[in-house]
């Protein structure tokens, strides 16, 4: 499979306009995840590359031929749709063969994909059982098994885990990353969850009204999120600057300066060091981490988060005073400056 190339896409639905000259590639064995809130364009490119919509504007290729206008199965693309689309009166293995038996595959062909994609996917137990008799995470894994056995170019994966619990969707993210992996397959994955993005993906990339805003392997959309949308979607963040900056610093800055801090890059200390006093306004037990909100004497808000360790670890009380720092305050302001 070569690469997949979007260039220059772009669509309306009755005038709306959904995506704006978007432009990016998925690279050959890749897991390249779009992340966004509902309504910013996400599936409307899945559905672009599958096929099922022709943009207004722009092409999509396939290392060099332009498939833009292909049909949706000479694309030979794997689907797995939100709602998982199986068919509930078929047995598991039926489910799995039917995309083979759509392609008149032989039996003998169709019995032995069957056989490896319901291994690869743990299914073998309960290949005769009815999909309406399995648990949510056992269909998700049928409609896995189904995209993978036509053998596909390509596996679009529409968020496939919305219907599921929040324990669940932790254990198949996991799965899904394992089955990518062993099979090698070039994958798109949509969501609007950023911990899914973030533990599954090679790369990320992130989207707001029809415009991808930045992309990066998730340590740099994390690290660097470059815009506050990015930062602000993607995990949790302060935002500091004026006289509560300029006293972290212990200079003057320019007003118009201020910096993205994640929660864990703050710390609390008894020692004033070159820190600002805040008082401890709110204060959540998260099991292996707390959770902290302080004001500053400017009345600003600041979320902390602080690893629980146990009885080695000094615990914030509401209306407690502590003194704030945080670290590299210094190189994260010189790029402003």
């Amino acid at each position: 499979m070569s690469n997949i190339v979007l260039k220059n896409i772009s669509h309306a639905y009755a005038k709306e306009k959904v995506l704006d000259q978007v432009n990016f590639s998925i690279e050959e064995g890749e897991l390249l995840t779009l992340l966004g809130p509902s309504g910013c364009g996400k599936t409307t490119i899945l559905r672009i590359i599958a096929g099922f919509i022709i943009p207004d504007e722009g092409t999509v290729a396939n290392g060099e031929k332009d498939i833009t206008a292909w049909t949706p199965e000479s694309r030979n693309m794997g689907i797995v749709f939100q709602n998982y689309a199986l068919f509930p009166n078929m047995s598991v293995r039926d489910n799995i063969a039917y995309g083979l038996k759509i392609r008149k595959k032989d039996k003998t062909s169709i019995r032995d994909k069957c056989e490896q994609y319901m291994e690869l996917t743990g299914l073998l137990e309960y290949q005769n059982r009815k999909v309406n008799e399995l648990s949510g995470g056992q269909q998700q894994r049928v409609a896995i098994a189904r995209a993978l056995a036509i053998e596909p170019q390509m596996l679009l994966l529409d968020e496939p885990m919305s219907n599921l619990d929040v324990s669940l969707r932790t254990k198949m993210r996991e799965e899904i990353r394992a089955i990518q992996k062993k099979t090698g397959i070039t994958t798109l994955f949509i969501t609007h969850d950023q911990q899914e993005a973030l533990s599954i993906s090679d790369r990320v990339a992130v989207m707001q009204k029809g415009r991808i805003l930045k992309m990066g392997t998730p340590k740099e959309i994390y690290d660097d999120p470059g815009q506050d949308f990015v930062a602000d979607f993607v995990g949790t963040s302060n935002h500091i600057g004026g006289a509560v900056l300029e006293s972290l610093l212990g200079r003057r800055i320019a007003d118009s300066v201020s910096v993205c801090v994640r929660p864990e890059q703050i710390q609390l200390s008894r020692d004033k060091g070159n820190g600002i006093l805040v008082t401890v306004k709110e204060v959540k037990f998260m099991g292996m981490y707390f959770e902290y909100t302080v004001v500053s004497a400017q009345k600003e808000e600041y979320r902390i988060v602080e690893i629980n360790l146990g009885k080695m670890y000094h615990e914030w009380h509401v209306n407690d005073t502590a003194y704030m720092t945080v670290d590299n305050i210094g190189d994260m302001v010189g790029g402003y400056e």
